[in-house]
C-alpha cells in the first residue's frame, strides 16, 4: 500500500492528523522532522543554527530513506515543498494531502518561539503561505481545508483515499 504523506504549513495539524490517521488506518506514523533529528542527532534549531541549507539537505535524504518504505503515514515540515526533488521522491509511493489551514488560524493557536522559519514575528505566517500555496496545491493529489475541526479535516482525508 501507498504511503500518505500529508504536506501543508507549519502548524497546520499535519503531526496530530497524522497520528489521528495512523490510529484509524492501524498504520505506522512518522514525523519527517522527528526522523531528521533521530538521523541527525541535532534539534531541529541546531540544524537551523548551522544554516537552513544544512537542514534542506537532512530533509531531502530523509524523503529518500521515507519513500522507499510502504504503508506509512508521514507528517512532513513545511518548507518540504521547496525543493522538486523531495516531492518527485515521495510522490513515487504515496498519496499526497495538503492539509490547507488558512494563515489566520495558524496564528490563532501556533507558539512561533518553537518554528525557527517563524520566529520573526507572526507575519512571516502570511509570507510563507503566500510563498508556499502554490507548491502545495501543485504536488498535492487531495487537498483537504483544516479550517473546522481536525477530526473534520482527518475524516475529510479518509472519505478522499
Amino acid at each position: 500500500m501507498k504511503n500518505i504523506v500529508i504536506i501543508g504549513m507549519s502548524g497546520s495539524g499535519k503531526t496530530t492528523a497524522g497520528i489521528m490517521l495512523s490510529k484509524i488506518l492501524n498504520k505506522e506514523f512518522v514525523d519527517m522532522d522527528d526522523y531528521i533529528v533521530s538521523m541527525e542527532n541535532k534539534s531541529i534549531i541546531e540544524m537551523f543554527e548551522i544554516s537552513e541549507e544544512y537542514f534542506r539537505n537532512a530533509e531531502s535524504k530523509c524523503a529518500k530513506i521515507l519513500s522507499k518504505e510502504t504503508s506509512l503515514i508521514i507528517a512532513t515540515g513545511g518548507g518540504i515543498i521547496k525543493r522538486k526533488e523531495n516531492m518527485d521522491c515521495l510522490k513515487q509511493n504515496s498519496i499526497i494531502v495538503f492539509l490547507h489551514r488558512p494563515p489566520e488560524k495558524i496564528i490563532e493557536d501556533i507558539d512561533i518561539k518553537t518554528r525557527p522559519l517563524l520566529k520573526e514575528g507572526r507575519d512571516m505566517v502570511f509570507t510563507l503561505y503566500n510563498e508556499r500555496l502554490h507548491l502545495y496545491k501543485k504536488y498535492c493529489d487531495i487537498e483537504v481545508l483544516n479550517d473546522k475541526t481536525l477530526a473534520d479535516a482527518v475524516n475529510e482525508i479518509i472519505k478522499a483515499i
